[in-house]
């Protein structure tokens, strides 16, 4: 029977936030701000999805559960692409609000996938691990919410160019030619 701590209901609680997040800019809450908790939200679970959710389904020996868990590697490939995008994005530009609808339906169309497919071959291939790896991917979560969020191309802020490691300056040919 699932818990509080189980890897699944970890995850479906991190869904509900997301959704309820999405909400909150429907309601007409300032998009900057929400979508702010919207990457960091997704940041962090995609993180602890990818090292330690997605791995362990993995290796399950069956070659559909294998197919899931590929789909939601690329899957994550595009929302994280979005993700950058919206945020190099200026909230006032015609396309910010286009582009978190879209950001939000492929949200919902992962969430249903693994919600309705993946999560019951995990209970399925997994059964008894899912509190351990629960307790694990719970652990994880803490230290990236405390230590702020997974290294990434984007700044703390969410945008490109600013924060501790601004892009670097192109190299030029030490031969006194001019790009």
């Amino acid at each position: 029977m699932p818990t509080d701590t189980d890897a699944l209901t970890l995850l479906k609680n991190d869904h509900a936030k997301v959704k309820t997040l999405f909400k909150r800019i429907e309601a007409g809450e300032d998009q900057e701000l929400v979508f702010e908790q919207i990457k960091a939200a997704l940041d962090v679970h995609a993180t602890i999805e990818e090292e330690i959710f997605y791995p362990a389904v993995k290796k399950a020996r069956s070659t559909e559960v294998k197919d899931e868990v590929r789909e939601a590697y690329e899957e994550h490939k595009q929302i994280k692409t979005l993700l950058a995008a919206i945020a190099d994005t200026s909230p006032g530009d015609e396309s910010y609000s286009a582009k978190i609808a879209v950001l939000k339906e492929d949200v919902e169309h992962h969430v249903k996938e693994e919600e309705g497919e993946m999560f019951p071959d995990a209970r399925k291939y997994l059964g008894d691990k899912l509190e351990a790896l629960g307790a694990q991917m719970q652990e994880r979560k803490d230290e990236l919410q405390t230590n702020g969020e997974p290294k990434s191309k984007l700044s703390p802020s969410g945008r490109r160019g600013s924060g501790p490691n601004p892009p670097k300056p192109e190299k030029h040919s030490s031969k006194g030619e001019t790009p």
